[in-house]
């Protein structure tokens, strides 16, 4: 769940990206786990889900220690950057410097999601 106010626009990395809807001093905590509002499968349970969810969910979940992760807000469309402005740190991700309102914010997928990570990169 995101904890920071942001919206969703045309990013100039790929498609639609999240930018900040207020100025984010370095430090802050944007984004953490919140059952009930986001969602983690099992690749068990995440096999059973219907075939139109699982293609939706492969362009929009994370995987993260074996599981899948999806969350409904608009963190699902955070960007990848090779140098982030965000960092993961004890189940939060956290503002690695001060972030201008407006300014998008971007993710290191190699932090949780090596697989992805790497099918991203060989897409480039």
């Amino acid at each position: 769940m995101l904890l920071v106010k942001t919206y969703l626009d045309k990013s100039p990395i790929h498609g639609i990206g999240v930018f900040a809807g207020e100025h984010i001093a370095k430090g802050t905590k944007l984004w953490r786990f919140v059952e009930g509002y986001d969602r983690c499968y099992s690749l068990k349970q995440f096999a059973k889900l219907p075939k139109q969810a699982r293609e939706f969910m492969q362009n929009y979940a994370y995987r993260v220690n074996g599981e899948v992760l999806f969350t409904v807000d608009n963190d699902r469309h955070m960007n990848h950057a090779d140098k982030p402005n965000t960092y993961l740190r004890n189940g939060y991700v956290l503002a690695r410097r001060a972030i201008r309102k407006g300014e998008e914010i971007t993710v290191d997928y190699r932090e949780f999601d090596p697989a992805l990570c790497a099918e991203f990169l060989t897409k480039k």
